[in-house]
């Protein structure tokens, strides 16, 4: 069932080729008194607030350059982040690489949308 008729239908956790974040599981609401440290523990997305579910009211979503394609560049020095999708020689297989790592990294965090520009998913081609 479309998970728009259905809000409290789970995620499910979307893995590529390879898993980018093993030993991560899917994060889960455990409450305010949970100690695992991947637990919500404020945020349950089936709690209604003011009428609506709290997944409804917020609409988390992940910015896929910030998160996938920055190497932490800026005006004062050269980028220290590698990240192992990045590493791929050839621009569709680490376009396919950075695609799998997002979208387990999402489905892990249960965040239903993210936001992108043409160039974060593969690099821009040469101009003729």
């Amino acid at each position: 069932m479309n998970q728009k008729n259905n809000p409290t239908e789970k995620t499910k956790v979307v893995l590529g080729d390879r898993e980018y974040f093993p030993g991560i599981p899917k994060i889960e609401y455990e409450g305010r008194d949970s100690n695992n440290p991947l637990a919500f523990k404020w945020y349950d997305e089936n709690r209604v607030v003011g009428g609506k579910t709290m997944k409804a009211h917020f609409r988390f979503a992940v910015a896929y350059w910030h998160s996938f394609c920055g190497t932490g560049g800026d005006p004062f020095g050269v980028g220290t982040k590698q990240f192992p999708w990045l590493r791929a020689e050839d621009p569709y297989r680490r376009a396919t690489d950075k695609m799998d790592a997002a979208f387990e990294f999402m489905t892990k965090l249960g965040v239903p949308f993210y936001c992108f520009h043409d160039f974060d998913l593969i690099d821009e081609g040469p101009t003729p």
